[in-house]
């Protein structure tokens, strides 16, 4: 049974972790808020006291941070894992990042006799809680299946994308999907409002049909209510929008209405929404159709 990592224990990172245990690996774990650990701690996991030291200790060392600036630094930074790996340990970076950053960390794992995957997941705190997450991963088919138990314990479903940047490739795929389909649910929602319609009336007609997305299912609900307590960031998702439309200039793909959605995230951002959920969009669209929280005209 391979000694497991695991650096970075948000509100994704916990529950995976937690999973990850329940199939029966040794789980050591690090973060730069060692309270994060507690939970886990408390079940049985063992604390390193630095990422170095983690990856010194573990077979497979589990990334799940913030941006690409956190990868590079927990990966490539002073005393990291790269500069106390032992001979043969395998990466999986988890965190959604650029797929050009994904390829050169890998290139220099590669260079120290390393193994990495990029394997940023899909799906939400809920799901990671229930191990139903989406797994999807780019680098050496061999090294996926030697970690396939481990991504198992996480998942319902794993993606092998191709070579190495290709699972962070595919995470913005989708998350140019979710992006477009939050928008498209405020725009619905607020036009429900405007002519006289329940917007509860749109969640309920939109759970058959073609209109069903999971954006409704999710995010309707919250935004009816007014709830945005962070899911999925909008700073999360502005980052994902913003990495999808720049890869999308580089290979001269057309994205209008990705670029659409991009600039309501950045409207909610200006007004310093950035930590709450992606699905504050629904605010800034409200707020452009002239009404407010409670229905009423501005």
């Amino acid at each position: 049974m391979m000694r497991v990592g695991f650096a970075g224990l948000g509100l994704m990172g916990v529950p995976m972790a937690q999973n990850i245990m329940k199939a029966g690996f040794e789980l050591t774990v690090w973060n730069r808020t060692k309270a994060k650990a507690d939970p886990l701690l408390a079940r049985g996991a063992r604390w390193a006291e630095t990422v170095g030291a983690l990856a010194a200790q573990c077979d497979v060392v589990i990334t799940m941070v913030t941006n690409a600036r956190a990868v590079e630094s927990v990966i490539c930074g002073k005393d990291g894992i790269l500069d106390h790996a032992k001979p043969g340990l395998i990466i999986i970076d988890m965190s959604s990042i650029p797929p050009e950053i994904s390829r050169s960390i890998a290139e220099r794992a590669k260079g120290l006799g390393l193994a990495m995957l990029d394997a940023p997941v899909t799906g939400n705190p809920k799901a990671a809680e229930g191990g139903k997450l989406g797994v999807m991963v780019g680098g050496e088919m061999a090294t996926l299946e030697r970690v396939r138990p481990i991504l198992e314990s996480v998942s319902s479903i794993i993606v092998y994308a191709g070579a190495s940047g290709a699972g962070s490739t595919l995470k913005l795929v989708n998350n140019l999907i979710l992006g477009v389909a939050i928008q498209a649910v405020a725009e619905a929602l607020v036009l429900a409002r405007k002519a006289g319609i329940d917007p509860e009336c749109v969640r309920q007609i939109t759970t058959v049909g073609g209109a069903r997305t999971g954006a409704m299912e999710t995010r309707g609900p919250r935004m009816i209510a007014h709830d945005f307590s962070p899911h999925f960031s909008t700073d999360n998702m502005h980052k994902d929008l913003s990495t999808a439309l720049k890869l999308a200039d580089e290979l001269g793909a057309c994205a209008p209405a990705a670029a659409a959605a991009l600039e309501t995230l950045r409207a909610a951002r200006a007004q310093n929404k950035g930590e709450m959920d992606s699905a504050i969009v629904y605010t800034i669209v409200e707020q452009l159709s002239g009404l407010t929280a409670g229905g009423s005209r501005t």
